[in-house]
């Protein structure tokens, strides 16, 4: 029978119960695996911990494959946000009620522990922003990487993930950017310690700024985003070898971010040239482009679009308008009329065709 739950000379309530069980999961605070096992063990419940990623980091007893998503009291378990993590007992509605003051002291044991390493993790990440801004500006010294765990030539990522920024320049908003960042770089921290490889984290504005030895890039990647809220979206860099890149990495992560969109995760890899160049650009730029070589809209802009896409070939682009090579000829002839220029020209084509990738940049954003 489990130590707590037995109804037997002291009630699950009482005092020496109570005192005996806290004692026992504080002995095993530090150590997350024999925390829920001393829980499982207190309760007789299936019990786990769940990442923000949704890895599951500790379990104990049969728990199912697939976990509740929602926080609180459901058919058949518990759930609670403990810190940077989520508590998940199993186990009958009245079994559930009996524990419910132990799982509480649990929880709240949980919470205490992750804001206290949360604390530990910051002390450790600002000396290590410090060495990631200097890296970024060129003046680091590069012997000093080894204290932080960096190893010549192995692969490295710099990654920015970005959360929306509060509206307002009022310090009620500018306390919200600050929040925003911090939850942003303890979900980044907290998975990349959890992931056992070195790391630099830094942030600016509502933006974090940071680079990894990564051993499966593409994942690592999306696992980041993953583990951050909803709407964060992330740029990350081409794969790199050498610390004295970083500042390089840096822009092509910028390029990236800029053209990912809310819950998105892109790689400087995965750009085409045509939007690296057009994302070096301003929005005013991108707009001032789009108004002076697209003066055209509605039937003879999507006319125009499968037009290019077709290669400028008029029977294939008439059959995905569904309308007859005569017709396609006349809106050519009304676009050509607006444009002063006929569609003929190679360079009358290529402005038409940045101009489009312009105005679908800007609809991205």
């Amino acid at each position: 029978m489990p130590r707590v739950l037995r109804s037997s000379r002291k009630s699950p309530n009482s005092a020496f119960d109570f005192s005996s069980a806290f004692d026992l999961l504080l002995a095993k605070l530090s150590d997350q695996r024999g925390f829920i096992e001393a829980l499982h063990q207190l309760t007789g419940l299936p019990t786990a911990l769940l990442a923000p990623w949704n890895e599951v980091l500790a379990w104990a007893g049969k728990v199912p494959a697939r976990h509740p998503t929602e926080n609180g009291r459901g058919k058949g378990y518990w759930a609670k946000e403990v810190g940077e993590w989520r508590l998940i007992v199993y186990g009958e509605a009245s079994v559930l009620d009996k524990a419910g003051p132990l799982l509480e002291l649990a929880g709240r044991m949980l919470w205490l522990r992750a804001l206290e390493r949360g604390l530990e993790r910051a002390q450790e990440e600002s000396l290590g922003a410090a060495f990631l801004d200097e890296l970024l500006l060129g003046e680091a010294d590069l012997g000093r990487a080894f204290a932080f765990g960096f190893e010549s030539g192995l692969p490295l990522l710099l990654g920015l993930i970005e959360a929306p920024a509060p509206l307002g320049r009022h310090r009620l908003a500018e306390a919200k950017r600050q929040e925003t960042l911090r939850e942003l770089k303890t979900s980044v921290g907290a998975y990349l310690e959890r992931l056992g490889t070195p790391y630099l984290l830094s942030g600016r504005g509502t933006r974090a700024v940071v680079l990894w030895q990564a051993h499966d890039a593409t994942k690592e990647a999306q696992t980041l985003l993953w583990s951050a809220s909803e709407k964060v979206r992330m740029g990350h860099s081409a794969v790199h070898t050498d610390l004295t890149s970083v500042g390089a990495a840096y822009r092509e992560a910028l390029i990236a971010l800029k053209a990912a969109r809310p819950g998105e995760v892109l790689g400087f890899e995965q750009l085409d040239p045509v939007a690296w160049v057009l994302l070096q650009q301003s929005p005013e730029d991108l707009r001032a482009l789009v108004e002076r070589f697209l003066p055209v809209s509605g039937k003879n802009l999507r006319t125009l679009e499968v037009y290019l896409e077709h290669s400028a070939d008029l029977n294939t682009a008439s059959q995905a308008l569904h309308v007859h090579p005569n017709t396609l000829r006349y809106r050519l002839g009304q676009i050509e009329a607006v444009l002063g220029v006929p569609l003929k020209n190679p360079e009358t084509l290529a402005r038409i065709y940045l101009a489009l990738r312009a105005k679908g940049l800007l609809e991205e954003r």
